[in-house]
């Protein structure tokens, strides 16, 4: 039994069962889990859980004519964990690709060179951190919220063109937003849009 202090690796016969067993894949037995691959297993118990829970009770639906109906509606007992847990599996998702592209740019030869992607996280790291200073009269400080969340749209803004393809320019909807008439001119005149080539 020496697989089971981890001495040595679980026999294969003991891998099936075990996966049967506990419905996961063979592979997550063999190796140390990351966040990811741990929420991902809680994800599919639960889901396996929600199915075999989850009932039906009544409710009450208004039409557009005042008038109320009786419907039946799924109840998942499970769904406010499962929500929850899906958004954490986002967060840990996100941060085990930055984990992996900042380590890639760690060995890459020009790792050291000027404003590299560690830099530009370190950057906006510190945006989403700060906060107004102490001392301030709460007038300042909405006045500081309001510049923040002008800036954090604007780097939202940025973000959607460099990273989701424009079919063709005339679909862009002007006057929705002055500053994303001003971004998309901008990223426009750069040539900052992601083209259909890079697809």
């Amino acid at each position: 039994m020496g697989w089971m202090s981890k001495k040595r690796p679980i026999p294969k016969a003991k891998l099936e069962t075990l996966s049967k067993m506990f419905q996961i894949e063979e592979e997550y037995f063999q190796k140390e889990l990351n966040e990811v691959e741990k929420i991902e297993i809680q994800l599919d118990y639960l889901r396996r859980l929600s199915n075999k829970e989850a009932f039906k009770m009544p409710d009450f639906i208004v039409d557009d004519d005042g008038n109320k109906h009786k419907v039946m509606k799924w109840i998942d007992p499970y769904e406010d964990e499962r929500r929850l847990l899906q958004r954490e599996y986002a967060i840990e998702t996100v941060i085990l690709q930055l984990r992996s592209s900042l380590y890639s740019e760690l060995y890459n030869p020009e790792f050291f060179g000027d404003k590299n992607y560690l830099w530009i996280l370190q950057e906006l790291s510190s945006f989403f951190m700060e906060t107004s200073p102490e001392g301030w009269s709460d007038e300042r400080k909405e006045t500081w919220v309001d510049q923040q969340k002008k800036r954090a749209s604007a780097l939202r803004m940025l973000l959607n063109y460099f990273n989701h393809f424009k079919i063709e320019h005339e679909q862009f909807m002007r006057e929705q937003s002055l500053m994303d008439d001003d971004l998309h001119d901008f990223v426009r005149k750069h040539d900052l849009i992601r083209s259909k080539n890079e697809l």
